[in-house]
């Protein structure tokens, strides 16, 4: 085995506080063994680009670093953003803007809607972590990259402390707050409706264009953050290309859904849904399987919040039961102190025993 410092890519999927939750548990796993100082590139998604965010860009201490997740998950943000919604000063600027941009050029082209998603971004302003500009990591030789999906042209959008960008249009020039990159991956598009906002950008021949994004959740093109983490990536077609040694990923997923039938439309659909997107889940982990397979990278280990009990490699003690946790919603609404155990506990187990089994090289 090399000496030098391995190069760890850390995946932290989506799924709302169940995914904030559960990746912190891993996260503990991982600060015991001594790797998160070792990791070289963070990705988000959602739920997870919210805990990315505040290890990448908050207190330089775990501890503290914890306790702020902790806090958030207990208060949760629902009745924070119903708050900011209807406030009346919220309300007077949605619909400022609004007549702005109906009335005027100027304010249609660079009017933005204030929204339910706009609140959420100010939340994340209202604290800490989120104020900083992307660039702003606290822990040296950090990247991020937190992902968004574009409605407009369907292509993700890679907001990252190295580089910024969207695969049409290139790479963004304006300064970005960590507040506005975590809200667009978690504007979850039942939910919250797209964060709407104009950038400039330099595409690849060297011009400059402006153009306008309807930036909604990460996850609605890859759920896992995987793929730009993914070996073989070539920097004539993305900004975003790191040379791993190991990926970790950690996915708050909640596996097959439960056998059904019927035959509404809305079935159809909805299974159609669940059937894609879970052919796309494991499309992407078996890639970085193959990947470890072929020497392309040292290792991979997947945690997986679903992952059947009997299927680990090992036996763990005491372990928190998946039927316990799987069906925990993925809202942002405060979390019960029993849920949050729950979760945290069992993102902490299968994070140890899977490092230990698949990498026992590295960490303590």
């Amino acid at each position: 085995m090399s000496t030098e410092k391995p190069r760890i890519g850390l995946a932290l999927s989506g799924g709302g506080f169940r995914a904030t939750a559960f990746g912190l548990g891993s996260m503990r796993a991982l600060h015991d063994r001594g790797l998160l100082n070792e990791i070289s590139v963070v990705s988000g998604i959602s739920g997870g680009s919210l805990l990315a965010a505040m290890w990448a860009y908050g207190p330089p201490s775990f501890e503290e670093f914890d306790a702020s997740v902790t806090e958030l998950l207990r208060s949760g943000l629902q009745m924070e953003l119903a708050r900011r919604v209807f406030a009346p000063s919220s309300g007077a600027k949605k619909v400022g803007s609004s007549m702005r941009r109906r009335l005027t050029k100027k304010g249609r082209s660079q009017g933005q809607l204030r929204s339910r998603t706009d609140a959420l971004a100010e939340a994340f302003a209202s604290r800490p972590f989120g104020q900083r500009l992307l660039e702003q990591v606290t822990h040296p030789d950090l990247a991020t990259v937190i992902s968004a999906t574009d409605l407009t042209t369907t292509n993700a959008v890679r907001f990252g402390s190295v580089v910024s960008s969207c695969s049409r249009y290139g790479d963004i020039l304006n300064p970005v707050r960590v507040a506005e990159a975590v809200a667009a991956s978690a504007a979850f598009p039942i939910l919250l409706p797209a964060l709407d906002r104009v950038y400039n950008f330099r595409a690849r021949d060297e011009s400059v264009v402006r153009e306008r994004l309807a930036l909604t959740d990460g996850g609605v093109y890859d759920n896992l953050g995987l793929s730009v983490l993914l070996p073989g990536r070539v920097g004539r077609f993305t900004s975003h290309v790191y040379d791993l040694d190991y990926v970790i990923a950690i996915d708050a997923g909640r596996g097959r859904t439960s056998k059904v039938t019927g035959n509404t439309t809305p079935f159809r659909l909805a299974r159609s849904f669940d059937i894609t997107y879970a052919k796309t889940q494991d499309g992407g982990r078996a890639q970085l399987n193959h990947a470890a397979r072929h020497g392309q990278l040292r290792g991979f280990v997947h945690t997986y919040l679903a992952t059947q009990d009997r299927n680990l490699p090992r036996p763990v003690a005491d372990l928190v039961g998946r039927d316990e946790v799987v069906g925990y919603s993925t809202n942002f609404a405060a979390m019960h102190v029993d849920d949050l155990r729950r979760l945290t506990t069992r993102g902490e187990q299968l994070t140890r025993s899977l490092m230990s089994y698949y990498c026992p090289e590295l960490g303590n």
